[in-house]
């Protein structure tokens, strides 16, 4: 399906495709690795590639609710000693091996933009900011360590951070939400993105069916670029969505 999918949203409008890294699918066990089939990242972003679009990479490797565990595979838990998304070196060297592990096998295929290939960014961590405050002084160090360790890999674009408002120089923090038109980066050097424009939402048990509809949509994104804006991401393309965007062609 992605070649199809991939070109019908080029048609729609978009040139870029972004893209999480799914942590517990790719290393089911540990140190044992299957990018496989539907797993094949490097196919998939040679099939961005393929098409002249643009790719992100959201590392993270935190997902929060759009994947089972926020992406963590279980044995993770099981580590003895171990502590999520905090200073804790049991968790940051399994983080550290993970994003190496996939940041060496993009290098190797030449797909970082400043190897020629379609990767225009990457993303260290997801939206910590959002909960990082109960961490105290050891979500702080984490945060540092995650830009040091992204920053060594030397990937040659830049670093992003969703929602992360303390993000440590060179991260960008970028915006998530409805609307972003009046978000800051803290850095006034950075470039103000948006990496997840909230096309819908979840459904609450027993609740009303969430309904963003498509003119307030657009407006907000008309919105965001009047304000400044330079990058903006449909969080989710939908089928719907890109025969939306065809219509307007």
């Amino acid at each position: 399906m992605w070649p199809n999918l991939i070109r019908k949203a080029k048609e729609g409008g978009l040139d870029t495709i972004e893209t999480y890294i799914f942590w517990n699918a790719h290393e089911p066990i540990r140190r044992q690795y299957d990018f496989n089939g539907n797993l094949d990242l490097i196919r998939f972003i040679k099939t961005v590639q393929h098409e002249g679009l643009s790719a992100v990479l959201r590392i993270g490797p935190y997902i929060f609710a759009e994947w089972n565990y926020g992406g963590f595979p279980v044995w993770l838990h099981n580590l003895p000693g171990v502590s999520f998304r905090t200073k804790n070196d049991v968790f940051m060297n399994e983080m550290q091996n993970s994003t190496t592990l996939i940041v060496d096998m993009v290098k190797k295929e030449n797909l970082f933009a400043s190897q020629g290939g379609p990767i225009i960014l990457a993303q260290i961590e997801n939206e910590f900011g959002n909960v990082m405050g109960p961490y105290g002084a050891g979500g702080k160090e984490y945060i540092q360590w995650c830009s040091n360790m992204a920053e060594s890999l030397g990937v040659g674009v830049p670093w992003i951070m969703c929602q992360q408002q303390d993000a440590p120089k060179p991260m960008i923090n970028t915006c998530n939400g409805f609307y972003c038109d009046e978000f800051k980066p803290n850095n006034p050097s950075s470039p103000k993105m948006w990496t997840e424009n909230w096309t819908g939402w979840f459904k609450s048990w027993g609740g009303a069916d969430p309904y963003r509809t498509a003119e307030d949509l657009a407006y907000s994104v008309a919105r965001f670029y009047q304000m400044g804006g330079i990058f903006q991401n449909y969080y989710m393309a939908s089928a719907f969505l890109i025969n939306f965007l065809l219509k307007l062609l």
